[in-house]
């Protein structure tokens, strides 16, 4: 999700990682090519946030808050000063992790229950 804003571009971004096994993202918060901010993990609210100062010296509250539920499509509302900006939906990257990680957890469950005899006599 990207917005402009006093000639620069403020842009939330989403990727799964591995800190948390796969099965829940991690935001950051971008300003220009700088990230301001990182956070994420299993929880439903996380919140961005960072002060910058401009080239006249002012000081910036800016503030992203997300609406998280397992990470997909994840609603996202950035505002500075209080004053809301954008509200859209974030596009996480690397979906293919959380399926990879749960086709492996469920394999895995599967061979723990049929148990090595049954596994043995596919083999």
């Amino acid at each position: 999700m990207e917005v402009k804003w006093n000639d620069h571009t403020l842009k939330v971004t989403g990727s799964w990682a591995g800190r948390w096994l796969y099965l829940a993202p991690d935001y950051e918060l971008w300003l220009d090519d700088q990230r301001l901010d990182r956070s994420g993990g299993p929880r439903v609210r996380p919140r961005l946030e960072a002060v910058y100062e401009d080239a006249s010296g002012e000081l910036h509250h800016i503030e992203a808050d997300l609406v998280s539920i397992v990470g997909i499509r994840p609603l996202c509302e950035i505002s500075v000063e209080g004053n809301l900006l954008a509200a859209e939906n974030v596009r996480v990257q690397n979906l293919l992790n959380p399926l990879l990680i749960m086709v492996i957890a469920f394999s895995t469950v599967v061979m723990l229950y049929v148990g090595p005899e049954v596994l043995r006599g596919f083999l």
